[in-house]
């Protein structure tokens, strides 16, 4: 055979093989939106930040590719954590991004109230928030007293499929509501 052809063989097989690798670099995932009004820091006993959001909107917005579905804000415990986050501090002054890692989040019982366990993210390599990265300073440099408002986007890897046992139960309007699985299966 023809050394020519067989080079160009090794070429195309050897640009398939690469393709097929850098398509397969990283798993999608979402990112979840969640806007707030005006916003506290502190810190615990264990030395973690503190962020706690007062009037966060009912709704939380899931950001797929092929588009946006809104859930309830109660349906913000699914998630598995940490994530890494960026949160957007609105006031009269403009905007200031900070880029932090969420350990822990809990929702007060009416739903108005979120408070978030935070640790400030150092350096940030993933794609979803890569956006918010060239804006971003520390966290303990950002004074709450000047900002109205807050967002919170939530980067959710996509999580590989596993054999675990979904719990599921009534819902008043629906037949069935299954945890582990976003939405609702009426």
């Amino acid at each position: 055979m023809d050394h020519g052809l067989m080079r160009g063989l090794f070429c195309l097989f050897l640009l398939v093989s690469l393709a097929g690798f850098c398509i397969a670099d990283e798993a999608p995932g979402y990112s979840v939106y969640i806007q707030g009004g005006e916003s506290s820091m502190t810190e615990d006993a264990d030395g973690l930040m503190l962020v706690t959001i007062q009037d966060v909107v009912p709704y939380i917005c899931l950001e797929f590719e092929k588009g946006d579905r809104l859930l309830p804000i109660s349906d913000i415990t699914i998630f598995q954590f940490p994530l890494n986050a960026a949160l957007v501090f609105s006031g009269t002054d403009g905007d200031s991004v900070s880029l932090i890692q969420i350990s822990n989040l809990s929702l007060s019982d009416d739903n108005k109230d979120l408070t978030l366990q935070i640790n400030p993210l150092e350096f940030y390599e993933g794609e979803m928030l890569k956006g918010y990265a060239h804006d971003a300073i520390a966290i303990e440099k950002i004074s709450t007293e000047t900002h109205k408002s807050i967002g919170v986007y939530m980067e959710v890897p996509a999580q590989t499929p596993s054999n675990i046992r979904v719990g599921c139960y009534y819902e008043s309007n629906c037949i069935y509501k299954c945890v582990g699985y976003i939405g609702y299966y009426c």
